[in-house]
């Protein structure tokens, strides 16, 4: 299964590999695990709030399962990317 890394800065997507084992991982672990660079100066403590994806979710604060609950079409959207 793929998920769509969308990129407003560069207007750029990638796509990334995910297995049904990765939904209960953490989706800041799960998308450096992946290359992708996401800031968090807290190191995923939720204080920071850097980590934002679709302009206002932090990344820290749900797994892959959670962000599927979300967003239906399997796309993050990354402002700085």
């Amino acid at each position: 299964m793929q998920i769509e890394i969308k990129g407003l800065a560069s207007g750029q997507s990638l796509f990334i590999n995910f297995e049904d084992r990765d939904l209960e991982q953490n989706l800041l672990i799960f998308l450096r695990s992946k290359g992708i660079t996401i800031a968090s100066s807290c190191d995923g403590k939720g204080v920071c709030r850097k980590c934002t994806i679709q302009n206002d979710w932090l990344t820290c604060e749900m797994t892959l399962e959670e962000f599927f609950q979300r967003q239906n079409d399997k796309k993050i959207i990354i402002n700085y990317l």
